[in-house]
């Protein structure tokens, strides 16, 4: 290898003995994973994979995963990881506007949808044998600088490629790892996807420190018990997730004695201030803190929390990283200039000019809203994508959430809107009938946030990245 991606160069240098990743049972060392990834970069160049090229991956969780993600970068190329439990029609979708070299996947990931994507090569691992990987032909379509593409969910329309460089993701990684202290000691779970965006800490500050990375399998994660066990057995003392997944851990009882977290950092989703000062309660000796930002701009602010909340009010999402210029609009969009901002949306020029601050190509402008504290930290009032106009009046869905989420008989709650009608969907910790549910409404928000239907389930529709699927949820109350 020669002239390594700097997200890479940390991993091959040091730390040989020391325990770089663990996946149920099979540990490799930092001296292993070198050979990994330089074996697997080797195959990537011989098959023509290299500066300009783009290597898709639709994998399982998994050592073969995180091998052809540091062998691609290795390699001088960009790496898009995509949800493996994509339908093959969905896939296929993402794939004919992606148009990568080479795709590592399952063979029937694309079951009945080959024909769309013709010349693409395809092959279930990164086969390091000499001459096996096959040949592709190279297109060089992208910015020099591109490290990864990462698509969103599509749960408010097409999915979107967000292009990363090596430096978006490096500032944030470097500023991470100083400013939460990881070191060779730390013990740091790998919960989210990799095609999510908390994955860049979990993968580049935990292996640029020595630290070890424990992959939790995709199916244990929807189990609280199992990953309780994998926390305790592991020895975790850092965790990254979005707050669903802890308030899932709170609201069995399995945060309670979980003595190896240091810290529990999450990001992704507002965290119902109620649960988040029940989860302190359980892990008093932990270290909490909010990690604020788009996927466009990774983390952008946070808060670190002294003590639990005193009462319900929603905590702030903090102050600007260092890499991280905000703005506020007269109207109090969050604006983000800055290193950490993404290079644009992949071949969508238009859409990325429009998302930018006029005069700074470095800037982008979130969609969400926030007002300044004396202190100076932020505290978020909601997305524009969450404020809708019902028969005149505005109503922010987030605050609707807030206030049943405060209520002891609710576990969980989200608000959509289809047509002109406001729906709720709740999960209950115990019995509340629709008239309680709707005074506790009144009492604290004006009456044009009284739902039209109430929605009660026993387990929440969620994303691929673990926060609730409001697509699913707008299919539901449409038919409620």
């Amino acid at each position: 290898m020669n002239a390594p991606s700097p997200l890479v160069a940390p991993v091959l240098t040091g730390h040989s003995r020391a325990t770089a990743v663990r996946s149920g049972t099979t540990a490799l060392t930092y001296a292993d994973l070198q050979g990994e990834i330089a074996a697997g970069c080797d195959a990537l160049r011989r098959a023509g994979i290299g500066p300009g090229c783009r290597v898709a991956l639709a994998l399982p969780k998994s050592l073969n995963a995180l091998r052809v993600i540091l062998a691609t970068l290795a390699a001088g190329a960009a790496y898009v990881p995509l949800n493996h439990r994509l339908t093959p029609a969905a896939l296929a979708t993402i794939l004919e506007d992606l148009r990568p070299d080479l795709l590592i996947a399952a063979p029937g990931a694309l079951a009945g949808q080959a024909e769309r994507l013709p010349g693409l090569q395809i092959t279930p691992h990164l086969d390091t044998t000499p001459e096996r990987l096959p040949g592709v032909a190279v297109q060089h379509d992208q910015p020099p600088d591109l490290a990864a593409i990462l698509f969103t969910s599509g749960s408010t329309g097409t999915p979107k490629g967000i292009m990363l460089s090596h430096d978006n993701i490096g500032c944030f990684a470097t500023w991470a790892a100083r400013e939460f202290a990881l070191g060779a000691a730390d013990q740091v779970a790998s919960h989210a996807p990799f095609h999510f965006d908390l994955s860049t800490f979990d993968i580049f500050a935990t292996l640029a420190t020595g630290a070890t990375l424990h992959l939790l399998d995709d199916a244990d994660a929807a189990f609280p018990g199992a990953v309780r066990r994998f926390i305790a057995d592991a020895g975790i003392t850092t965790w990254y997730s979005v707050p669903t997944a802890l308030a899932q851990l709170q609201s069995r009882g399995a945060l309670a004695g979980l003595s190896s977290l240091r810290q529990v950092l999450f990001a992704g989703e507002v965290f119902p201030t109620p649960v988040l000062r029940q989860a302190m309660a359980a892990l008093p000796a932990a270290g909490f803190a909010n990690l604020f930002g788009p996927t466009e701009t990774n983390v952008c602010t946070f808060h670190r929390l002294a003590s639990p909340p005193h009462d319900d009010t929603p905590i702030p999402i903090g102050i600007p990283c260092p890499h991280a210029g905000i703005t506020l609009s007269a109207d109090g969009e969050i604006g983000v200039t800055g290193p950490g901002v993404m290079l644009g949306y992949w071949r969508q020029p238009a859409l990325t000019t429009a998302s930018r601050i006029d005069g700074r190509p470095d800037s982008y402008r979130t969609g969400d809203f926030a007002t300044r504290r004396p202190d100076g930290a932020l505290m978020f009032n909601g997305r524009r994508d969450h404020l809708v106009k019902l028969r005149g009046h505005r109503v922010e869905l987030l605050a609707l959430e807030a206030v049943l989420q405060a209520h002891p008989a609710i576990a969980e709650a989200v608000a959509v809107v289809t047509g002109e009608r406001l729906a709720v969907a709740i999960i209950e910790r115990s019995p509340i009938d629709d008239a309680a549910l709707r005074n506790v409404i009144a009492a604290c928000l004006v009456p044009a946030y009284q739902p039209g239907s109430i929605i009660r389930l026993n387990t929440m529709p969620r994303s691929s990245n673990g926060k609730a699927d409001r697509g699913a949820l707008r299919v539901l109350a449409a038919g409620a």
